[in-house]
């Protein structure tokens, strides 16, 4: 479909399940995607990376199930393959043979599973990136029985930003299973409309969470891996605009850089929370580049319309 490292984990292998009900599943993805924040309980940022893309002519989204026995949910994998002809599977990045994380570094990641053989599951995952512990490679093969209920294995006690994340990979909130169940993803009928209120406007919700990060700490290193998916999706957007002359390369070019930049200094503002020494230094001019090349694309596209 495309170059994987410009989406996350969750957008890349969700673009590749829609690869079979899409036909231009590049621009499909970049029209659905735009930033959206909002204040969850505990005045935690949720962050929305796009609008629902999942939904087919049929009505029908995904959504996640779970189950607390393996045996449950090898049964129900095994069904929803029949039904669908491929099935996404929430995996442990930690217990995937070809994930470059440590065994105590736990989080979710969406794999694809497209068909089952002789106690054996076909997984694809077409996402690659440059991690803080190493490349990710895109893998495509056979995993026993075994390797895909270690794969699977639940998660319990994960922090809330990134439950929050989880719930929210599909562009709205979604029910979550019990975090002690095995869990995967299976086309259901609509849910109701999402009736959160969002902040997507670009400038408005940059602003937003600038003044957020540049004064709580906690924010800062709750959505480092947020602001990191953001400005990839982004690049994806801003790309697909610019390859359908919708946008011109010399404005679009220093936003990209500018979310680039934003990542990288977030992630050292990160570190240094962690450290116990706070750098709001760090996370001021990251936010003030981004805002100023953003106003000045968004003020170009105005005057050209």
């Amino acid at each position: 479909m495309t170059s994987s490292a410009e989406l996350s984990c969750y957008t890349t292998n969700l673009a590749e399940y829609l690869t079979w009900e899409v036909t231009d599943v590049r621009w499909h993805i970049a029209s659905a995607i735009r930033l959206g924040v909002r204040t969850g309980p505990g005045a935690r940022l949720v962050f929305s990376q796009h609008t629902r893309m999942d939904q087919g002519p049929d009505g029908q989204e995904l959504s996640y199930r779970g189950a607390p026995s393996w045996d449950t949910a090898r049964a129900e994998l095994a069904r929803e393959l029949a039904r669908s002809g491929q099935v996404l599977v929430v995996t442990d990045a930690a217990h995937l043979p070809w994930s470059p994380y440590p065994d105590d570094q736990h989080g979710p990641h969406w794999v694809l599973v497209r068909a089952q053989r002789n106690e054996t599951w076909l997984a694809v995952d077409r996402f690659s990136t440059m991690t803080m512990h190493g490349r990710q490679h895109p893998f495509e093969g056979w995993l026993t029985d075994a390797e895909l209920r270690h794969a699977m294995t639940p998660m319990p006690g994960l922090p809330v930003a990134v439950r929050n994340r989880d719930a929210h990979a599909l562009g709205s909130q979604v029910p979550l299973p019990p975090d002690t169940s095995y869990r995967w993803l299976v086309k259901a009928a609509a849910s109701a409309p999402d009736t959160d209120e969002w902040s997507v406007d670009a400038l408005p919700t940059l602003r937003r969470l600038a003044d957020r990060l540049t004064v709580d700490d906690t924010a800062v290193v709750d959505t480092v891996d947020d602001l990191w998916a953001a400005g990839v999706h982004q690049h994806f957007r801003l790309t697909a605009l610019t390859e359908r002359g919708l946008a011109p390369m010399p404005l679009v070019q220093p936003v990209l850089v500018a979310w680039t930049k934003l990542a990288r200094s977030l992630r050292f503002a990160a570190k240094s929370v962690q450290r116990g020494k706070p750098r709001p230094d760090l996370v001021v001019p990251a936010f003030d580049r981004l805002i100023t090349t953003t106003d000045k694309l968004c003020t170009e596209l105005v005057a050209e319309v």
